[in-house]
Parts: structure tokens; C-alpha cells; sequence
């Protein structure tokens, strides 16, 4: 195998700048990760949302198809 020797100086290179520059790179990674927090936090809140009006719909068709019933006619109750 031969050694290639710009292909090793590239590597060098970039981890010593990922060592510079992460420092400084930190509050950068820290905004984007919270940002991205907030923006899933903002959609699951929405997805629930949207999962409870669905819900609420299929309930409501669902008393709409099923009439209620009368007490009497479901079973006599015993007097006491």
C-alpha cells in the first residue's frame, strides 16, 4: 500500500482545526440544537392536537350512528 502523503497532511489538518475551532464552534451547536428541540417540541404539540380533534370527530360520528338507548328498555331495575 502507499503512503499518500497530501491525504494524511488533509486529515492532520482537519483535526487539528476541529480542536481549534471547537471552542468556538460550541454556542453555534447549542443554538442549533435548541432550535431543533423547539421545533420538535412545536410539532408533536401539534401532531396531539390534531390526534384530539380526530378523536373528538370519530366520537361525535360515532353518537350521530348510535342512537342512545331508554333506560327502561336495557334492563328493569330492581326497587330497593
Amino acid at each position: 500500500m502507499k503512503f499518500h502523503w497530501p491525504s494524511f497532511l488533509l486529515g492532520c489538518g482537519a483535526g487539528a482545526a476541529s480542536v481549534l475551532f471547537a471552542r468556538q464552534m460550541r454556542p453555534v451547536l447549542l443554538e442549533l440544537a435548541t432550535a431543533a428541540y423547539q421545533l420538535s417540541d412545536t410539532i408533536w404539540a401539534r401532531a396531539t392536537m390534531l390526534q384530539e380533534d380526530f378523536e373528538d370527530v370519530l366520537a361525535e360520528a360515532k353518537t350521530r350512528a348510535r342512537p342512545p338507548r331508554k333506560a327502561s328498555a336495557a334492563r328493569p331495575r330492581a326497587r330497593a
